[in-house]
Formats: C-alpha cells, structure tokens, sequence
C-alpha cells in the first residue's frame, strides 16, 4: 500500500462528487424491487483539515445516511470518495478497508445503543486497537486511560472495569467519543451526538468535541437538525432535503443570509431567548413527502409557498451566487428567469 503523507491546514481531507445512495423498495420478500429510496441523491462538498460542515435538516432528509456512507457502513449506489487523496469509493481488498477504517470514525446518536452492554469500558474503548493490531496490553490500557481522561471520565482507571450500565448518559456518550477518537483519526462523523442527552449536559459535551477538534486537528461532518447547535459547531453549513443538497456556504452567511425558501424556514422557527424579539415567521405547505422514485423536479415544490412552473419541470442545480455560498432554487437562476 502507498504511504500516505500528511497533509497540511489547508489541504482537502474528504471529498465527496455525486454521491447517491438509493435503497430497493419490495412488496413482498420474494418479489423484485421496483421502487428505490434515494435516501442521498447526487451530492457534493469537501472538507479540509481542521473544519466542521454542520449537516441539517428535517428527519428523513438522508443526514444520517449521508454519514454511513462516508465512513463505509453502507455502500454507494454511485458517485465518487476521495480521502486524503485517494479513491475510496470502493474498498475491495482488507488491508484497505483497515488502513481507512483506522482514519475515520463516527460518533453515533444514542450511547444507550451504541454500547456494547456486555463489555467494560476498556474492552469498548481499546476495540479500534485491538482490531489494528496496535500496541501491547499495557499500551492499550494506557492509551485507553489517557483518552478517558481527555475526554473528562477522570480518574480513568476507576472506570477501565465498570460497564455501560453503569454510567450516566453523559459518561457514556463521553466514552463514545473516547472510542471514536482512540486511533487519532482524521476524519470523524458526529451523527446527533447531543441530542439523546439532557439540556445541562450538551453544552458540556459539545465544547468537549470542538476542544479535541481543535486540539487534534482532525476534521468533522457534525450532523444535526437544530441551527443553534450547527452555528456553534461548525465552519459551513449544508442544508439537506429529501436526499438533495438545497443550499451551502459558510456558517455565518447562511444564518444571516439564507437563500433558499426551506432554510428560510428552518431557521425562522429556531427559538430566540428573548421575549421582546420579533421574528417574521415563514410559512411553507405540508409535511416532507417521500423520497420513493422522485419525480424530476424541484423535491422542495409541493411545500414552497414561491413555486414557479419551471420548479415542476426539471431540477435546480446548486448554483454558486458567490463567495462560495450555493443554492438550489429557480429564484437565483438568471438563465430560468
């Protein structure tokens, strides 16, 4: 296997072209499929070194799918990964699956779930070691206490032979993080992590994440669907409905300057700890539909209260209106206008 170079601050870590992930939808066990999920649909994005892309959107948009895709828990149905310069869209032989597996983690949403009830602590966290072939037993203790203690499980060596059960939820997540971070990896997909914990508790957790995001200069895909959470979080913000990309740019342009009409919306019912404060609120129809054989056409049409004809005849591309900040809507299109 090539040796791999590290890279410095300003180099791309992941990029992602066209990216699709579609499931097969049956009628019955022994019938074929006819029908297909596009659960992620022809997306693209980068992230260098250092950053955080902050993924949003409504449940069910394919945020999380997006993520299990990039770490390889599912396969693609099509496009195109490219990490720290190579192709690893399809992962054929072991010693390339363990080479890019000991690079990219990620940071599930329930440590309830996530946490194998019948293992302790050290068995959880020194797993991604084991599974390496990194370091002896006492290595692995060793590294597994010093990242417990990073992580703020202190002292460590009081929880090495404890079990999930019992921690807390803020312990356990903190032990998630531990486990994801264990092998230094460059990459990292926080799916939610916050959002099974109690309010006095996220804040913590989250400076924990941008702490070692910073202190290890590794680069994140933080998924959630709360704004507030994606504003403190990250660099760029990435808008997802049903599959589709509809807007993206850096985090501060897209709260203060959102383009398209679902991210007009979604950040108009964020709450504001004021009770003076006026807020226009934007309406739009329904509920998100489904993402089953999408007709082509704008996926946003039937809830966009500024639908135009053309919205019902093809798809927007994301176009660039500057600055690096890109939007899929007719609105911005000055051929389609």
């Amino acid at each position: 296997m090539p040796k791999v170079e590290m890279a410095n601050a300003t180099d791309v870590v992941l990029k992602v072209e066209n990216l699709k992930k579609f499931f097969p939808v049956r009628k019955g066990v022994f019938s074929r499929a006819k029908s297909f999920l596009h659960a992620v649909d022809d997306i693209s994005f980068e992230i260098k070194r250092g950053e955080v892309l902050a993924l949003v959107g409504e449940s069910g948009c394919g945020k999380t799918t997006t993520g299990k895709t990039l770490v390889k828990l599912y396969e693609p149905t099509g496009g195109k990964i490219k990490f720290l310069d190579r192709d690893v869209t399809d992962l054929r032989s072991d010693v390339d699956k363990k080479w890019f597996h000991s690079k990219s983690q990620m940071i599930f949403q329930d440590p309830f779930e996530s946490l194998n009830p019948r293992k302790t602590i050290f068995d959880i966290v020194s797993e991604p070691m084991n599974i390496q072939n990194k370091g002896n037993l006492k290595y692995r203790e060793e590294k597994t206490m010093e990242i417990l203690k990073r992580v703020g499980i202190s002292p460590p060596n009081a929880f090495l032979w404890r079990y999930p059960h019992e921690l807390s939820g803020g312990q356990r997540q903190r032990v998630a993080i531990a486990r994801a971070l264990v092998m230094n990896p460059e990459f990292v997909v926080a799916d939610e992590p916050t959002s099974m914990l109690d309010v006095s508790i996220r804040t913590q957790v989250m400076k924990l994440m941008m702490d070692l995001i910073s202190d290890m200069n590794m680069s994140f895909l933080y998924i959630t669907h709360d704004f507030a959470v994606a504003r403190y979080m990250s660099d760029y913000i990435s808008v997802m409905y049903l599959g589709k990309m509809v807007e993206y740019g850096k985090t501060e342009e897209i709260i203060q300057n959102p383009l398209h009409p679902y991210t007009k919306a979604l950040i108009s019912s964020v709450p504001v700890p004021d009770p003076e404060f006026k807020r226009k609120s934007i309406q739009i129809k329904g509920g998100i539909g489904k993402a089953i054989d999408p007709l082509p056409r704008c996926r946003f049409y039937d809830r966009c209260l500024l639908a135009m004809d053309i919205c019902a005849k093809k798809e927007p591309p994301l176009l660039d209106v500057g600055s690096g900040h890109k939007v899929a809507c007719f609105l911005y299109d000055k051929k389609e206008k």
